[in-house]
């Protein structure tokens, strides 16, 4: 047999040629006459053994080639589609450029994207089921479908991988727009902050104290403002290092180093591999879909850009971040210069206060002031001068020399103070003299004595005093000593400063204790001097003077001493801080030498060695830490000893602290560092096993290339040594597939060493990184090959060895394959030449026969003609039998005359045989015709139908031939009887000869009667031979005849097949069509709208020449007008107006006036002017206001999915692809819009001629006449007046629903229609215009549900539905696309003795709607059904026999034969036998004995799991913002549609009440109305549902009905009640208001409630309702799926459901495709798990940050 095509060109193209080397092999007239003239049995057999044979190999072949056709078309388009969606992505710009407005609209892309993906996915399911089917057959093309289908799986892995990338690229993209908005945002807000701290805080010296202290706070306040920038301003730098660049991307971008681009997924171009996460340089990206990089080893390779990124970091976030920080560095320091300037100038105030009034103090006041407090103001100035001190240092109010000056001012004061404390015991002293001479003089010799005294007194006194000031000078220079070690600033040698530190305080240490010595001696002299003094005053002044001296003395002492042990501290604590960071530095440069690991497994070991003793040596040098931080702690306990009068030492302790932290941080550093590097041990039997497996197959490759070389070189001599070799190759090509397992796990194990390397690379170049931060300094690093390259190096040379293996194992194969197919085709055309040579030799004899009769009947003519003239000269003698040759010529004569007439029959059967053949060759020619024309019109309208149509056409070309050889061969029986005719007549000449001689011997006939009486009957004998021979001849002419007759019968037997053919061929190409009456309607209107193109266009043409003609008048008209036009322009700069009411425009019904257009608002009044000043006309506006004036159409009709069948709304509503409620519907808007239409032949009808022509059912006339009222107007029945439908729904004349409804339509197709105007009006309008109230207005804007969408038989709006319309390119007709659904009465389901339809099924309440519905949609099998509801169909089956032992079993007949059991149990078990298969009589099963059979096994089934009352959906979980919302806010913020917030908000009220997010409470809905929990509209919306748990109250009993009964009693809709009962059922059974209780479904079983297949509907929660739409996934999900993937709130209870604002749906691939482009096995890690990292997943166990939520459960839900 011949090859397969490649393409379906070649394929088809091969089909047509077998087709007619098929035609040529099936009516042969030469195998016919060769089955003929074989006469052995043999033979015959034989030769129809062959024949059969041939015959059974071309159909098969044929039917082959039609299913590697199909096959192969289908998985080209899939293939193209994969190509188109893939080119979309690929030439996608990812830069920076508008990424603000892309990243939006490319999210919602993707999301369309992906929920394609996941449609196509279950077509490529099916299209691999069948293609695994044709492979499981066997069908001779396999090689060619598995490579068809293998390009499929790879471009459908690419495009997977592709999606992975585009993933990334919007989550990078999104932190990249996000980040440079917010940095944008905080660098605005610092500038406004710099501004604001600039402005408000001016301040200098003349500023007042009472500002100063005001100032002070508000900077402090300031301070917490410019704090809060912190947060952000650090969340910025350190995101800005993970933010990727978008600029390169950009090919203007022009960079002088090169550009590190990082790889998404595996890409392969040719040998070259680029593995995901490797690194590659950039070369060039001038173009957008590809750039060319240099990859891994060095090779440069053209890679689709989608798949690259550049990675972080990238300069210009971070010169951002680091530009916001400094700001923000420069802001605070500016806050701190002005901090210092504001103290600095109080503490100025404070002090220059203190040293004024010091200095306004005489030794008068001074005398009045108790010592203390005279003391207190001396130390008030010299606390607030040492604050001054402090708080100047960096201050830009005070220069070097104003503190010079205010130190000059201190020492004035200073000194005028300790001058007025000399001077004042003194002045005291003379102030007593002078009172002392007041008093009354004592005896002169007393006076004397104690004038001397007190002289004497006087003078030891201030010698005391003197000495006392002296000393306490000194102890103040030795405290200025000890003040200048407070503040002590370490150098570089901070050992060193600190000894010499401790020297200098050790001698002021000395000073001190010299000074204590002095104090001692002069304390104990002026104590015995104050033993004598009688002055108290004077006595008091020198005591307290002792006291202060020696106080501060004590001070002095304990600071020095204080000192000194601190500095002591801190020395030993910078010597272990020395040898701490020597020993880490040794360790760090040790870590820092490997940046990579080895291949070598003892190198692996030996390095994991040193490691260890590293390890052991920093334990054993951790006293090193301990004593370190023991010396800080001591250092800094000494340094809280320090006090008294000083401010505490200051000794950079926090800088040392944070050494010590640094040291200790890098010390944890390096020990975690070891122990991530440990990690070695995993990584060296990893790497020993890599070695070892790929080893292993590197040998296998070398042996079987072995192997295959010994193949290729085997000498081939004929077939059968072909077949063994072939099976040899076989085996080995089958060995090397087997091997492909190996490989992957091979490479697996390179992939996971080559990761474990780059982990372990990335650790080090993490630490490397870490130290270089951490210690600000650059760190010398080697460039060393990594491993991993060398890895990915030896994977890539393994799969090319192991690839180029397989491909030439396998090409050989198929070069085998073909080469015995080549032998085999050469067998069956030596076979066939044989035949026909055979056939040659039969056709040669045949002639060589027909030639040796010819012989003899010229033979017999020349004997005849000798008999002639012998019969003449007999004649010249036979006068005398005149008479009776008269007699004898008569009889002759009437013989002829009949022989004529025969004749003359023989032609009018040929003449009618001709008319016959005229007449078939007529039929066949318009047959031909027909079939050429269906031909064409198949080729318009099915496409994809043409090949079969072509089969058609070579088929009457075959029958056209064997017509044209059947016309040979009557052609030559023609001329044969042409050539007897032609015998005829020479015999009729040689009778005419007869006759005259006859003539000549009548006078001699009387003469010689009697002597040739004899010759006569002689003669007359031959005549009547040679007539018998005549009639010989005729009969066979009339065999011929005949024969012919029966060649014509078969003939048009021939063409009855070959018409039978058609139709089956007919058949075939519609597949699934019953009838023709579609196509043949197709068909019909077709040629209808062909002949009205035609009568357009041709009057058009018309239309066009006389526009032509007109024109070309009017253009010699305006040669002679154009002189006075130009004049009456002139005269007239205006033109003349129009007449608004004679302008018409054509509306939706009737025409319209301008004017009335102008009132309505749909021409402004610019148009207007324009219109009626003649400068627009009315077409033109017409075209402008086409959306006002017509519209923008209907929904006309339905085409169905994957094919170009377009029917009417009826049409489809009769053949059950549309319900009933939804055809009707939205036959409704049509004829509301102004016409109904039909698609068919684009006519726009009135509902009464839609109604005449059969365009819709007469049943639904009255409600389309309502319908169209909407259009026309309803009549006013009191004042005749034209309604439209808000006021004929206002006088009752139209229902709520239907009116909303109508107007809805009329909105989605141009708005509210005016049936007065008969144009569409804007809502805002006809809300002006009474068309519409406020109410209705709103309603109408939010878009109700109005409509039934027949796919998924759900409630939505007639937009949406408009926005799934295809529109026609012609027509501009929206056709909505439906899917093509099976009949639910020929869906055959096997029953317990008989057949039984999926509509009896569902009748009976076995299978639900949605299950049917599912059914006739094909999403579902018989075969899953049947396995679901085997209970229902065969029964769970009935007790069998009778187990007698562990291995022995009987019937119960046997039992009861053999005494095993009682007969009487026997018998009953077997009638329970017989009833369980005859339950409604002996086979014959109904549905109400399937309804009985269903609610038995319904009571066998086992009982439902109870569930547990439970609380239901509360509150909605953002994940965007991490927040906890009411359902209601989640509307608001679009996380939560319309449909699903009203559905869990009924759930919550149909269950005990609305819940309140905040605490879980269960509250009333005008309770959660007043709290803002829902809106009004909402709390009108939830009543119903509200009933349903308080009861519906039965009318006659006064009783509280559940929502069941309710149900039942059709107080409540089907689908609202429904739904409450499902709701009820998932949160813990069905409530009960009359008992205030909840009833589980056997319950409500029992009470009547429910009935069985209600029952059961609830109680398959999986197959609940889909009646919400997942927030998260934005998916199709039932209530109970929606409580399984809840969050619940530890503290409330209150459960959560996840919401998104962009759907995190993945998809799962159908033929678990692997990651690299061309991989055959693994799993596609794009979907759910790799599409939504990052991302809180309904599909995975949730994990949040928050602890006070916990997962409900972690099961998943598909769609």
């Amino acid at each position: 047999m011949a090859s397969w095509g490649d393409d379906p060109a070649a394929i088809e193209q091969q089909l047509v040629s077998h087709q007619k080397f098929q035609n040529s092999i099936q009516r042969s007239s030469e195998l016919d006459r060769a089955r003929e003239e074989l006469g052995d049995k043999g033979n015959l057999y034989a030769l129809d053994q062959e024949w059969d044979t041939l015959q059974q190999m071309s159909h098969g072949r044929a039917q082959q080639l039609r299913e590697l056709l199909q096959i192969i078309e289908e998985i080209s388009r899939e293939i193209m589609w994969v190509n188109d969606r893939e080119e979309e992505e690929l030439v996608f710009d990812w830069g920076d450029k508008n990424v603000e407005q892309y990243i939006p609209r490319k999210q919602e892309a993707y999301s369309k994207l992906m929920s394609a993906l996941e449609d196509k996915e279950k077509q490529l399911n099916k299209l691999k089921t069948r293609v695994d089917n044709l492979l499981k057959n066997g069908h001779p093309a396999a090689d060619k479908i598995e490579a068809y289908q293998d390009t499929l799986q790879t471009q459908w892995s690419w495009l997977l991988q592709i999606t992975k990338c585009i993933d990334t690229h919007l989550k990078e993209n999104g932190a990249y727009s996000q980040f440079f908005k917010m940095a944008n945002e905080t660098y605005m807000a610092l500038q406004k902050e710099h501004e604001s701290v600039r402005k408000k805080f001016a301040c200098d010296k003349n500023t007042s104290l009472d500002n100063l202290l005001e100032m002070l706070k508000s900077l402090e306040r300031e301070k917490e403002k410019i704090t809060e920038h912190k947060r952000q301003v650090q969340h910025l730098v350190s995101k800005s290092r993970s933010i990727v660049r978008l600029k390169p991307r950009n090919p203007e971008d022009k960079s002088s180093s090169g550009v590190i681009v990082k790889a998404l997924c595996d890409f392969k171009q040719d040998q070259k591999v680029i593995c995901k996460n490797n690194e590659a340089i950039l070369k060039d990206n001038s173009q957008r879909s590809k750039w060319l990089v240099t990859g891994p080893g060095g090779l440069d390779m053209m890679v689709p850009s989608v798949c690259l990124i550049v990675p972080p970091p990238n300069p210009l976030s971070i010169s951002l971040a680091n530009k916001n920080e400094q700001y923000y560095e420069a802001i605070l320091s500016i806050w701190n210069q002005l901090l210092i300037n504001v103290k600095s100038l109080i503490a100025w105030q404070y002090c220059t206060r203190d040293i004024n009034y010091i200095n306004s103090l005489t030794i008068s006041v001074l005398s009045k002031m108790r010592p203390e407090e005279y003391r207190q103001i001396f130390k008030s100035m010299e606390t607030n001068y040492e604050d001054f001190i402090l708080n100047s240092h960096g201050s830009q109010m005070f220069v070097d020399d104003d503190k010079k000056n205010m130190e000059q001012q201190f020492h004035n004061a200073q000194t005028h103070y300790d001058q007025l404390l000399v001077r004042l015991p003194t002045y005291e002293q003379v102030i007593k003299k002078e009172v002392v001479k007041v008093i009354k003089a004592e005896p002169t010799k007393k006076k004397v004595h104690a004038s001397s005294s007190s002289s004497s007194s006087s003078s030891s006194s201030s010698h005391s005093l003197t000495e006392l000031h002296a000393l306490r000078l000194r102890l103040e220079a030795a405290e200025n000593m000890l003040s200048q070690h407070v503040h002590i600033c370490i150098g570089e040698d901070g050992v060193k400063d600190c000894g010499l530190r401790i020297t200098q305080l050790e001698t002021v240490q000395c000073d001190v204790n010299s000074l204590r010595d002095e104090f001692l001696r002069l304390k104990e002299r002026v104590m015995k001097e104050l033993q004598g003094m009688n002055d108290t005053d004077k006595l008091q002044f020198l005591r307290s003077e002792l006291g202060v001296i020696d106080q501060r003395l004590g001070d002095t002492e304990n600071l020095s001493a204080a000192h000194v042990q601190r500095l002591r501290a801190l020395r030993e604590m910078l010597d272990s801080m020395s040898r701490a960071e020597d020993i880490i530095k040794v360790h760090e440069a040790r870590l820092t030498e490997k940046e990579t690991t080895s291949l070598s497994p003892q190198e692996v070991e030996e390095y994991v060695s040193t490691l260890k003793n590293i390890k052991a040596d920093l334990d054993q040098r951790k006293d090193v830490l301990a004593s370190m931080e023991t010396e800080l702690t001591n250092a800094c306990r000494w340094d809280r000893q320090v006090g008294g009068p000083f401010h505490r030492c200051d000794l950079m302790l926090s800088k040392y602290k944070e050494d010590v932290r640094l040291l200790l941080d890098r010390w944890k550093r390096i020990q975690g560092q070891i122990d991530t590097r440990y990690d070695l041990q995993l990584y060296l039997p990893q790497l020993q096993h890599y070695q070892k497996t790929s080893s292993d197959l590197s040998c296998w490759i070398d042996a079987t290339r072995k192997k295959q070389d010994i193949l290729l070189g085997t000498q081939i001599d004929n077939v059968q040594v072909l077949k063994e070799h072939m099976n040899n190759q076989k085996a080995l090509n089958s060995e090397i597939k087997t091997r492909r397992e190996t490989l992957d796990r091979v490479l697996k194990d390179n992939d996971a060493c080559v990761h474990t390397i780059r982990d372990y690379e990335s650790d080090l170049n993490s630490y490397t990184s870490g130290l270089e931060t951490l210690l600000n300094i650059p760190i010398k690093r080697t460039m060393l090959r990594s491993p991993a390259m060398d890895l990915n190096q030896e994977a890539i040379q393994m799969q090319t060895r192991y690839m180029a293996l397989l491909t030439q194992s396998a090409d050989y194969y198929k070069f085998l394959g073909a080469l015995l197919k080549n032998m085999e085709e050469l067998k069956i055309r030596n076979t066939r030449i044989e035949l026909l040579e055979e056939e040659l030799r039969r056709l040669k004899d045949g002639m060589q026969d027909h030639s040796d009769k010819n012989k003899s009947m010229e033979d017999a003519l020349a004997r005849y003609k000798l008999e002639l003239s012998q019969s003449q000269t007999q004649l010249l003698s036979m006068q005398e039998v005149k008479q009776s040759s008269a007699l004898q010529y008569g009889a002759a004569k009437r013989d002829l005359d009949d022989m004529q007439g025969q004749i003359a029959g023989l032609k009018e059967e040929l003449e009618k045989l001709k008319y016959l053949l005229e007449e078939e060759k007529r039929k066949k020619n318009q047959a031909e015709e027909r079939y050429s024309q269906q031909k064409d019109d198949y080729e318009l309208m099915l496409r994809k139908k043409q090949s079969e149509l072509e089969k058609i056409s070579w088929s009457n070309r075959d029958v056209e031939k064997e017509m044209g050889s059947k016309d040979h061969e009557i052609e030559l029986l023609r001329r044969q009887l042409a050539d007897e005719a032609a015998k005829v007549k020479e015999l009729q000449k040689e009778i005419a000869k007869i006759n005259v001689s006859h003539t000549n011997t009548q006078q001699l006939a009387a003469q010689r009667d009697e002597e040739n009486v004899q010759l006569k009957l002689r003669q007359t004998k031959q005549l009547e031979e040679e007539l018998m021979r005549i009639r010989m001849s005729s009969e066979s002419d009339l065999r011929d005849k005949e024969r012919l007759q029966q060649e014509n019968e078969r003939m048009k037997m021939d063409v009855n097949y070959w018409k039978d053919q058609c139709e089956s061929k007919q058949v075939v190409i519609k597949q699934c069509d019953a009838d023709k009456e579609g196509l043949e309607r197709d068909k019909q209107s077709l040629k209808s709208e062909i002949e009205r193109l035609m009568r357009e266009l041709r009057t058009l043409e018309e239309s066009y020449k006389s526009k032509l003609l007109s024109i070309q008048q009017e253009m010699q008209e305006v040669a002679i007008v154009k002189q006075t036009m130009e004049s009456q322009l002139k005269q007239s700069r205006e033109a003349p107006t129009m007449d608004a009411s004679t302008l018409i425009f054509d509306g939706v019904r009737k025409s319209v006036t301008a004017n009335q257009l102008l009132d309505c608002g749909v021409l402004d009044k610019q148009a207007f002017d324009l219109l009626v000043k003649g400068q627009r006309t009315v077409p033109e506006l017409s075209a402008d206001k086409r959306v006002y004036l017509k519209g923008t159409g209907p929904i006309a009709g339905v085409v169905i999915e994957n094919s170009d069948r377009k029917m009417s709304l009826s049409e489809a509503k009769k053949q059950m692809l549309l319900p009933s409620d939804s055809a009707d519907y939205l036959l409704e808007a049509q004829a509301a819009t102004g016409y109904i239409i039909d698609p068919q032949t684009d006519q726009k009808l009135t509902v009464e001629e839609a109604c005449d022509k059969g365009v819709v059912d007469i049943k639904v006339k009255n409600r389309l006449l309502t319908a169209e009222s909407a259009a026309v107007g309803f009549r006013d029945p009191k004042s005749n007046k034209l309604l439209s439908v808000f006021e004929a729904m206002k006088r009752g004349i139209v229902d709520d629903k239907t009116a909303l409804r109508l107007l809805q339509a009329q909105e989605s197709v141009g708005g509210i229609l005016d049936p007065n105007l008969s144009v569409f009006l804007p809502k805002d309008i006809a809300l002006k215009r009474n068309l519409l109230d406020t109410n209705l207005h709103q309603v109408l804007s939010r878009g109700p549900p109005c409509y039934l969408d027949p796919e998924v038989e759900r409630v939505v709006s007639y937009g949406a539905l408009k926005k799934r319309c295809k529109t026609e390119p012609y027509t501009e007709l929206k056709i909505l696309p439906v899917t093509e659904r099976m009949d639910a009465s020929k869906i055959i389901f096997d029953g317990v003795r008989k057949s039984i339809t999926a509509q009896q099924l569902f009748d009976c309440g076995v299978i639900d709607k949605t299950l049917l519905s599912q059914l006739i949609k094909g999403e579902k099998s018989v075969q899953d059904v049947s396995v679901d509801k085997r209970v229902f169909l065969k029964g769970t089956g009935s007790i069998a026999g009778l187990a007698a032992g562990p291995s022995m079993k009987m019937s119960f007949t046997e039992a009861k034969n053999q005494n095993l059991m009682p007969s009487e149990s026997a018998d009953q078990l077997l009638i329970a036998q017989r009833s369980s298969f005859n339950s409604s009589g002996a086979g014959q099963d109904s549905p109400d004995s399937v309804k009985h059979l269903s609610s038995i096994s319904l009571s066998l089934t086992s009982p439902m799991e109870t569930i547990p009352e439970q609380e239901p959906v509360g509150a909605i979980f953002d994940s965007d913002t991490l927040e906890k919302i009411t359902i209601t806010e989640a509307m608001n913020r679009d996380l939560v549609d319309v449909i699903t917030g009203q559905r869990l908000l009924e759930a919550q009220a149909c269950t005990g009440g609305i819940i309140d997010p905040s605490n879980g409470r269960r509250i009333g809905i005008q309770e959660a109305c007043r709290m803002g929990i829902i809106d009004d509209d909402m709390a009108t919306k939830l009543k119903p549902a509200q009933k349903a748990y308080f009861g519906y109250e039965d009318v006659k009993t006064k009783k509280k009905m559940s929502a069941a009964l309710a149900m039942k009693e059709m107080w409540l809709p089907y689908e609202a009640g429904q739904r409450f009962l499902e709701f009820q059922t998932v949160t813990g059974g069905l409530y009960d208001p009359e008992n205030n209780c909840r009833r589980s479904i056997e319950e409500a079983l029992k009470l009547g409630w429910l009935d069985v297949k209600a029952a059961q509907k609830l109680h398959d929660v999986k197959n609940h309702t889909k009646n919400l739409t997942c927030p998260k996934s934005k998916l199709k999900i039932s209530y109970k799926e929606a409580m399984d993937n809840c969050l619940a709130e530890e503290d409330t209870g209150v459960r959560m459901l996840h919401a998104s604002s962009v759907s995190s749906r993945g998809i799962s691939s159908p033929y678990n495709v692997g990651s690299a482009p061309g991989s055959q096995t693994g799993s596609r890690s794009g979907s759910r798990r790799g599409s939504r990292r990052g991302s809180l997943d309904m599909g995975a166990p949730v994990q949040t940050t928050s602890t006070r939520y916990s997962t409900i459960t972690t099961s998943t839900f598909t769609k």
